[in-house]
Parts: C-alpha cells; structure tokens; sequence
C-alpha cells in the first residue's frame, strides 16, 4: 500500500468511516504508519505537559509530605530531578493511551463469542481501531494545549470543562467524559456493525453499554483519590 491509499484511508476515518472499515475487513490495510503517527502525537502531548504541569505536580506532592526528614525529601528531589524520572514519567504519560488500542482490538475479537457473529482475525480489527485512534490523538493534542493554556492538569476536553455539580462523583464521571469519546463511539458502533454485520441497535447496545460501564467503574476509582 502506497502513501496516497493510507492517506485516503485516514481520510475516510472522518467522511466515510463504514467504507474503511469494509474495507480493512475485506483486506488487512497498512496500519504502521497511522500508529506510529498515534505513538508520535501521544510521546509530543506529554513530552509538552513534562516539564510545566506534570512535575511540577510531583514535586508539590513531595513538598506536602510530612512524614519524611530532610535528607529522605532531598533524596527524593533529586530523582524527581533525575533524567530517568523524567524518560519513565513521559512514558508511563504515553504508554496507557497506547496501549489502549491494542487492548480495545482485542475485546472487540471476543464479541462473537457473546453476542454471535463469524470471527474475524485481530489484525483486521486492529487495522481499522489504529485509524479511528487518529481522531482520538488529535483530540489528545486539543487537550493538551488547554492544559498548557490555563496551566493545570485538572482541565481537559470533557464535559467538566462544561458543566459542574456539588457532588464528587458525579464531577469525576464528567471528567472521565471526552468529547472526543462519542465521536469514536459512533465509529466504534460501525465497526462492529461491519465487522459482524449485527444491526445499528444490537451495534448501539454493545458499544454504549460498555462505555457506560468503563467511564463509571474509572470515575469511581477517580472518586475514591479524592476522599480517601
């Protein structure tokens, strides 16, 4: 596959999602050069957030700890100042986002055994789940830069950027929500409908309950950090 086809292919993500994925399910398509563009914005977004929001969160953490004498906190500054605090910190940034897609591809493999279908072999799938992760790298950036702009860590593209409640819980299920996440809810529904030729309800079904269910079980652990 040349560069034109995967450009067209990355094009298609945004104008002609059930297309791609017809044909990504009919025929492997090229998916190095869209994930290692992912893998480039991700390392850049948190390479950009390192040094102005994210250590020094860490090193404002360390200063409010009591429990640790003098020469244990300058211990502990100087590996916070370490090169290799900074490399795993990027990474460990990076990684999960990553490493997202993949996982997903996988899940996605076992639907057949629940909800019935042919199976179809986990590079097709995970062919087509690298292109819809362009549109979820640029919502990536989009983020990064408002967190660069207010200077905080607690501001993203989701939808406690909008809106706010008294209750703790419901603040961290809202913040758990992107914007960007209903936009691949939408390809993910299309996916699968592809895929496995279930119909849009059987499609809207599986994909938004399980969304529902992976946004509160994280904002529930988001929820205990706070009051714990």
């Amino acid at each position: 596959m040349n560069f034109r086809d995967i450009i067209g292919n990355v094009i298609k993500t945004f104008i002609k999602p059930g297309e791609l994925f017809k044909k990504t399910k009919e025929n492997k398509q090229n998916w190095i050069l869209p994930l290692a563009f992912i893998i480039f914005i991700y390392l850049f977004g948190s390479y950009l957030l390192l040094p102005s929001l994210i250590l020094p969160e860490h090193l404002s953490k360390l200063n409010a700890v009591t429990y640790l004498g003098q020469q244990e906190k300058e211990a502990a500054l100087a590996y916070f100042n370490s090169s290799f605090h900074k490399f795993s910190t990027l990474l460990s940034t990076a990684f999960p986002r990553i490493i997202y897609y993949p996982v997903l591809s996988f899940f996605l493999t076992l639907l057949p055994l629940l909800f019935g279908g042919k199976p179809v072999k986990y590079f097709r799938i995970f062919s087509a789940i690298v292109y819809t992760g362009i549109i979820n790298s640029i919502g990536f950036m989009i983020d990064t830069f408002l967190k660069l702009k207010y200077q905080t860590l607690d501001i993203g593209l989701n939808l406690a950027l909008f809106f706010k409640s008294s209750n703790i819980f419901i603040n961290s299920l809202l913040g758990k929500i992107n914007i960007f996440d209903f936009w691949q809810i939408i390809l993910l529904i299309i996916l699968i409908s592809v895929y496995y030729d279930y119909n849009k309800r059987k499609s809207s079904f599986i994909i938004l309950n399980s969304w529902i269910l992976i946004k509160v079980i994280s904002a529930y652990f988001t929820y205990l950090k706070v009051i714990i």
